[in-house]
């Protein structure tokens, strides 16, 4: 499976915001021309420049670089504002304020649920203000157009709610379906894979601990599968507890990988030694039937030469180590054993 995959909403948002970019930059610099040629608005021809001027170079960063979210909210709010000056400077025949139905769409797209919801009541308080108090409508007119406006202003705000309330529900479920090992809930090898290489930026003082559950056949064999998988399920959770602030991934039948970072070797194998001892003392109460087992832990810390493959083999030849020279036991490369 394709790990950009698993970005779909940074995909779309970025994707969304360099065609906003293109149509809406080269829109401005037309309407610009009017403005300041035929409309005489020279004030909101102006701004319109220094918009187009901005949607060009954030359409040329987007191709180079993976969106920033501050650009997503920047543009919300220029676009905004220039909307708004300008339906505040023209009058209703000149119809400006028809672009304001569109902005829900572009709030919820590029800034999600919340982000979406504030700035689509304030743009609909804002411009019915304006739009009310105008005089170039007799009163009536004014009241079945600001009545039309709101009602459609609604149901497509209304709609766009929904959308990425669904799209964003589903693309949670979906991700977590793609990342998360089904009996655990730890993550699998492809949620591995995608912390390492997307969203892991700090790698400097990252260490892979790779646990191997020691004899764990001899459980399945003993008292079924039933049974193992429960204890399983007990070690994933108390490795997400004895670990605290890293990430436990099942990687094997009772293999588990962990990410963290340490500010010192010692300290990393400090915290293999601690789970290696906790898991040595927890006794596993499965429906009456005690299980008491034991693991072996390969420590590896991350060079800038590795690629995650390299890394886990690194790790995975100190694992060998600690399972061959006894088990039960904490290898690494930096320190041959850790006595306890």
């Amino acid at each position: 499976m394709d790990i950009t995959a698993l970005n779909s909403t940074k995909t779309l948002r970025r994707n969304v915001l360099r065609w906003m970019c293109l149509c809406f930059g080269f829109l401005s610099l037309g309407f610009a021309v009017l403005n300041l040629t035929v409309n005489n608005f020279p004030f909101l021809g102006y701004i319109e420049v220094c918009f187009s001027a901005y949607c060009a170079h954030t359409f040329r960063s987007l191709i180079r670089r993976p969106m920033k979210y501050g650009q997503a909210v920047s543009m919300c709010i220029l676009i905004s504002v220039i909307f708004i000056l300008a339906t505040s400077l023209t009058t209703p025949r000149n119809g400006v304020f028809v672009w304001s139905l569109s902005l829900p769409i572009l709030y919820y797209l590029l800034l999600g649920k919340k982000y979406g919801v504030i700035l689509s009541a304030s743009l609909l308080i804002i411009q019915g203000t304006i739009i009310s108090s105008m005089s170039g409508l007799p009163l009536f007119k004014t009241f079945n157009l600001s009545l039309n406006l709101i009602c459609t202003y609604l149901s497509i705000w209304a709609v766009s709610h929904v959308f990425e309330g669904s799209r964003s529900h589903f693309s949670k479920r979906l991700k977590n379906l793609a990342l998360l090992d089904p009996l655990t809930g730890a993550g699998n090898r492809l949620s591995m894979s995608h912390f390492f290489e997307i969203e892991l930026q700090d790698k400097s003082q990252l260490y892979l601990f790779l646990l191997d559950l020691d004899f764990f056949k001899q459980v399945n064999d003993k008292h079924g599968h039933g049974v193992g998988d429960r204890v399983l399920i007990e070690v994933a959770t108390s490795l997400r507890i004895s670990l605290g602030r890293g990430y436990v991934f099942r990687v094997g039948g009772e293999e588990f990988a962990l990410f963290c970072s340490f500010e010192s070797e010692q300290q990393a194998l400090d915290a293999a030694e601690g789970i290696r001892a906790h898991i040595e003392k927890t006794c596993f109460d499965i429906d009456g039937i005690v299980i008491n087992i034991t693991t072996s832990i390969g420590v590896a810390r991350f060079k800038n030469t590795n690629t995650l493959e390299d890394f886990v083999n690194q790790a995975d030849k100190q694992l060998y180590k600690a399972k061959q020279f006894g088990r039960n036991k904490v290898y690494c490369k930096f320190k041959k054993e850790y006595e306890h």
